[in-house]
């Protein structure tokens, strides 16, 4: 079947203006990050009339990532302060950091959203360690870090990504897309400064293939463990 003739008003690729209308409204009405397979089901739904045909050309004329292309094109001619933001393999719409310090007085969160620096400090550990075990956390930290591994939990920026094979089979834990939402991240690549995080024991082990005469003396002074005035509750996660 030919290409299909882009409508008089299509825009310069040659996507149709409700197109880019629907899938403006599905990133802006979706609590959750929009995945490419999700955008190409609202904005290509498999007919059930006799255009089935017509509208599945259309649907692999125009790929969802050239949609959300053209989304962007169309949101700045308009100069609208919003733009499509990656979030893993999925994409939800933000507004611009032009505006973000106007916005910053009207951000509310949740009270029982709200993360300490204790809680903070565990995920993360967890973001640059992943698959980590409470242990390790606990043994960095110096501190007890059930409670702050069950609240993230709660908030689901951290999950269970399976068991080590140790007795007991003991929980490994990594982030969520929500961590990767919350913190505008496209990626765990995206990650900052992820060296700061080497443990104690790793951190001798670079020392001592940098200096592989040194046989005595004390080890590299490892880190202090945070100070964490939140009562620990000595139960396992």
């Amino acid at each position: 079947m030919p290409p299909l003739s882009p409508p008089a008003d299509a825009t310069p690729l040659g996507i149709p203006p409700d197109r880019l209308r629907l899938l403006f409204a599905l990133l802006f009405s979706s609590p959750e990050p929009v995945s490419l397979d999700r955008i190409r089901e609202v904005l290509y739904p498999r007919a059930r009339t006799a255009e089935e045909g017509d509208a599945d050309a259309e649907a692999e004329q125009f790929s969802p990532r050239a949609h959300l292309d053209e989304l962007e094109r169309w949101m700045s001619e308009r100069e609208l302060p919003l733009v499509v933001q990656p979030v893993g393999k999925a994409w939800r719409l933000l507004t611009s950091e032009d505006v973000a310090e106007a916005l910053e007085s009207v951000r509310k969160q949740a009270e029982q959203e709200r993360l300490g620096p204790a809680a903070l400090e565990v995920l993360a550990l967890v973001a640059y360690r992943q698959p980590v075990l409470k242990a390790d956390v606990d043994a960095i930290r110096g501190v007890k870090s059930g409670p702050h591994l069950r609240h993230l939990l709660d908030l689901r920026l951290v999950r269970i990504v399976g068991r080590a094979a140790l007795p007991g089979r003991p929980f490994l834990y990594g982030t969520t897309r929500e961590f990767l939402d919350r913190f505008g991240l496209e990626s765990l690549r995206d990650l900052p400064e992820a060296g700061r995080l080497t443990a104690p024991a790793e951190q001798l082990a670079e020392a001592m293939s940098e200096d592989p005469d040194r046989t005595g003396g004390s080890p590299p002074e490892a880190p202090e463990p945070a100070q964490d005035s939140t009562t620990e509750s000595p139960s396992a996660v």
